[in-house]
């Protein structure tokens, strides 16, 4: 059960998968939209892309160190406040120091106590809530412009008609936005309520906030927790392959750069699903 009203985004961040996945269906199960990523480098991408409230990172990971990875995220200001707690099996107090110097705001000794997952939630509620009471709410009006649709026709007239033949970040983002409306439209028979679909340098994120659908509800409920979040999780992604050329060439013919791989994932909680698409190179808009 959730143990408040606010949900929270939630990066969790362990090259050990059972472990992070674990911790990943608890933090989800109370109520929380989670994204569950198994290395360092990877988790600078994926938490650039996800703005988590709160981030839970393991100190010993292969390819960049927990501490490096907090040393890292707090040097870019997007991060500079977020709350980050390291989970590691390291008990001494030398780890813990080494954790805190780097920018953990606090340390949870695995195997962590529900109480305490809870604690840390409940810690990083208030902050949340107080930022989304803000009268300016810049974010969110920014999303709402991503919403816009832009048929890739029109796309091209205007295209046609400037003299860069090029098409703004905005044009372009609302060209993507209009395509994976229409696939799911199209091929799936119904359609998310919310797409935002964002250029951050060279990387491209969509975010679909929708629901769950009956057969997906069903299936979650038919298997055991982790067992119908796996499969509701691959059942979503080889719907997503279907659209994959189609993607790859709206982004290549709204910003004029090739797709080089497709990471998803989606909380079995809220529905909302992440794609984030690694780019050869960053855009050169209008």
């Amino acid at each position: 059960m959730p143990t408040t009203n606010t949900s929270l985004r939630v990066l969790i961040v362990d090259d050990n998968r059972d472990g992070a996945d674990a911790l990943g269906l608890l933090v989800e199960a109370l109520g929380n939209q989670v994204h569950v990523t198994y290395g360092g480098a990877q988790a600078l991408d994926v938490a650039t892309a996800f703005r988590p409230d709160l981030i839970l990172v393991d100190l010993l990971m292969p390819d960049m160190n927990g501490c490096d990875l907090v040393t890292r995220l707090r040097q870019l200001p997007a991060f500079a406040h977020t709350k980050i707690v390291a989970i590691t099996g390291l008990k001494d107090e030398g780890h813990k120091t080494l954790a805190k110097n780097a920018g953990c705001d606090s340390v949870v000794v695995k195997p962590a106590a529900l109480t305490e997952i809870e604690a840390v939630l409940a810690s990083v509620v208030p902050v949340v809530a107080r930022a989304s009471q803000s009268p300016t709410q810049p974010k969110e009006r920014a999303n709402l412009e991503a919403d816009r649709r832009l048929p890739i026709n029109e796309a091209r007239r205007i295209r046609r008609e400037r003299p860069s033949k090029t098409l703004t970040q905005a044009e372009s983002e609302a060209v993507i936005c209009d395509g994976i409306v229409r696939f799911q439209e199209e091929y799936l028979g119904w359609r998310s309520e919310q797409i935002h679909v964002h250029f951050i340098k060279d990387l491209l994120v969509v975010r679909l906030r929708g629901v769950l659908t009956l057969a997906e509800r069903q299936l979650g409920k038919s298997f055991s927790p982790e067992k119908g979040r796996d499969l509701i999780k691959q059942t979503r992604k080889q719907l997503l392959e279907l659209a994959r050329p189609m993607l790859e060439s709206l982004v290549h013919e709204a910003a004029g750069v090739k797709v080089l791989s497709m990471h998803h994932d989606i909380s079995t909680v809220t529905g909302e699903e992440m794609v984030i698409f690694p780019l050869v190179e960053a855009p050169r808009f209008q």
